[in-house]
């Protein structure tokens, strides 16, 4: 067994468990903190010095947290190991009782060191969406969503940024520009996130 980070950790970042973790498995994002479970001794001092009730073993997750020992550990290989208490990140207090913080992960990941996914074959374009802005666009494109089998969607900003996240298990997650669209491959859960005034649309190939 192993403790996980859930979700309430995300855009809090209180770091008190560090301070009380006798064996340093606790790892740094941008606004989240994740344990890694080859390092976790499974020895609960961590749980009551989270404020925010964050952390739990992986046998008694609760409901919609299904997802996070995987991400704790993807997270744990990538981000460096924290061994001292910082402060909590300026605006804690205003997110330590918002739920559903999943989207708002920074997993520090812009893309640079990952390839964009790619189609195998050539495609041919069939359909396309009306262009949308961060103030029109459809509710569904930002939770996960997905293509069905065999269509590979593709996401081409014209203006602003958009952050374009896999919601596989594997935190990867890029900034996507009008000089940067993006693939999406069929059947894989996916949303998008918008860092600012945005105009965009998705094709769809096969």
């Amino acid at each position: 067994m192993t403790h996980v980070v859930t979700e309430a950790c995300i855009r809090c970042k209180y770091t008190d468990c560090v301070t009380v973790c006798p064996v340093d498995c606790f790892h740094e994002g941008p606004n989240f903190l994740a344990i890694d479970p080859d390092e976790c001794i499974d020895c609960t001092l961590c749980v009551s010095e989270c404020p925010v009730d964050a952390i739990f073993r992986d046998v008694d997750l609760p409901d919609g947290m299904e997802k996070y020992p995987e991400l704790n550990a993807r997270l744990a290989r990538r981000w460096p190991v924290i061994i001292q208490k910082k402060p909590a990140l300026p605006d804690a207090e205003q997110w330590r009782h918002v739920r559903d913080k999943r989207q708002y992960l920074d997993t520090g990941e812009d893309g640079a060191e990952l390839p964009l996914p790619e189609p195998p074959v050539p495609l041919k374009e069939y359909q396309r969406t009306p262009e949308f802005t961060d103030d029109d666009a459809p509710a569904g494109l930002l939770h996960d969503h997905r293509t069905k089998a065999g269509v590979w969607g593709r996401i081409v900003l014209l203006e602003g940024n958009l952050r374009y996240c896999l919601e596989d298990g594997s935190a990867r997650a890029w900034i996507l520009s009008p000089a940067r669209p993006a693939w999406i491959p069929p059947d894989l859960p996916h949303r998008v996130e918008f860092l600012g005034p945005a105009r965009f649309y998705v094709s769809f190939w096969r």
